[in-house]
């Protein structure tokens, strides 16, 4: 007995160097079990938005974000030094543009700008960090990245309007790297709704249906985080590839706008799509969402009277802010809820429709238990302690994500060969 554990520590000790330390209450077999299949994995992360903080705050990835803070007050999730605990295969940094730079009269604030410069801070990441991180644009390539021990930095636009109304602009956002895009934001454009915005389309304009055929005749993923519900229902009505959610949860597990309904999840399940689990506890739990904003209710008096305090000195408005929420705790969801997310999702479409999209970087906390993307392997222990297989737990991991990544650029080799032989016939005909 005592020369078995003593081997499982070993194994553990050895392992371990891609991953946190084990939980105090973990059964030691079970999470050497757990580090050696995430070991093996194929791990894909569907949202990272350390990307804001490249181009706004001049992070670099080799920085040692433990215990530092973004300008915002939020801790750091992501580092070179965590991405290589975090068993991670392949990122998408996440090419975010904010709604706000969509104005009311329908035209764009450097919309296309900013998605720009994001894309150069990613590209500039990889070349400096070469040695470890690798550009990636197909399922080919993030395997073989898997053979070389390297870690993908992969690119999918958050909010269309990065697009300006412009499919010329979509088909060069492809031809730099994107691989998938977040339709919406927060607010509604000129031819999608969001989830909380304004209805300004009753769904998907005319302009947006021709968006995602031309995302089919690319290969570049629809992504239906942050959108309609009805929107939603458009995108599975006319595409031919598979969609994801880049970074959601399930609606019938908490009850949120930027989760994903039950009718959506059976149809994704049709199509072949994938539901990425986001790891913000708001969209996770009812309770921590009521509590969240019951806080920020509760506190705005103290915040608006520190924001002036402090109106020149952001980073003391930030440390007065943190000791402010320290005193006002509120209920934050634990890990094991993305699991209840996987569960449900499991049940109501299949184990082949899940993955991860856990935000980092773009939420102010992750849920209890993690601190950044290191713990990202708490996920695999506790789907094995739910009794997952090491198939199913892989899938959800990576090789779902990858099958549909698969399909959308199968998808687009039939629509562009179809494209091609009608031109032909065109000039036969001529």
């Amino acid at each position: 007995m005592k020369k078995f554990t003593a081997s499982l520590l070993l194994f553990i000790f050895c392992v371990s160097s891609f991953a946190q330390t084990m939980p105090k209450d973990a059964d030691p077999k079970l999470w050497a079990q757990a580090l050696k299949i995430h070991k093996k994995a194929i791990v894909i992360d569907g949202h990272n938005d350390i990307t804001s903080p490249m181009v706004d705050e001049d992070f670099d990835l080799i920085n040692d974000s433990i215990g530092k803070f973004h300008r915002s007050g939020d801790p750091f999730h992501t580092d070179l030094n965590r991405f290589k605990k975090s068993g991670i295969t392949g990122e998408f940094f996440s090419i975010y543009v904010s709604g706000s730079t969509f104005n009311k009269d329908g035209t764009f604030k450097g919309s296309m700008r900013r998605a720009m410069d994001l894309i150069d801070a990613t590209n500039r990441e990889v070349e400096k960090h070469s040695g470890v991180l690798t550009s990636c644009k197909t399922a080919q390539e993030i395997r073989r990245a898997k053979k070389q021990n390297k870690i993908c930095a992969l690119m999918g636009i958050e909010g269309g309007y990065a697009i300006e109304n412009s499919l010329y602009a979509l088909r060069n956002f492809y031809r730099m790297g994107i691989r998938y895009m977040t339709l919406t934001h927060n607010v509604s454009h000129d031819w999608a709704d969001a989830h909380r915005g304004e209805v300004k389309n009753n769904g998907l304009a005319p302009f947006g249906k021709e968006v995602v055929k031309e995302m089919n005749r690319l290969g570049m993923l629809v992504d239906i985080s942050h959108v309609s519900d009805k929107v939603m229902h458009d995108v599975l009505d006319i595409t031919t590839a598979p969609i994801i959610a880049s970074h959601s949860g399930a609606r019938g597990v908490a009850n949120h706008t930027r989760n994903v309904p039950d009718d959506v999840l059976k149809r994704v399940a049709q199509n072949g799509g994938v539901m990425m689990i986001v790891f913000y506890p708001s969209f996770l739990d009812d309770r921590t969402n009521r509590e969240e904003n019951e806080r920020a209710a509760k506190l705005k008096p103290q915040l608006d009277a520190l924001r002036e305090q402090f109106k020149d000195d952001p980073l003391a408005f930030n440390e007065a802010e943190r000791k402010l929420f320290a005193e006002n705790p509120i209920f934050i969801a634990p890990y094991t809820r993305i699991v209840d997310h996987i569960d449900h999702i499991k049940r109501v479409a299949s184990i082949d429709n899940i993955g991860i999209g856990s935000d980092y970087d773009g939420v102010p906390f992750l849920p209890e238990g993690m601190s950044g993307m290191e713990d990202l392997v708490l996920v695999t222990y506790e789907m094995l302690k739910r009794g997952y297989t090491e198939q199913e737990i892989r899938k959800v991991l990576g090789e779902n994500f990858l099958r549909a990544f698969e399909k959308a650029e199968q998808v687009a080799r039939i629509n562009q060969r179809k494209i091609s032989a009608e031109g032909s016939l065109m000039k036969i005909g001529k």
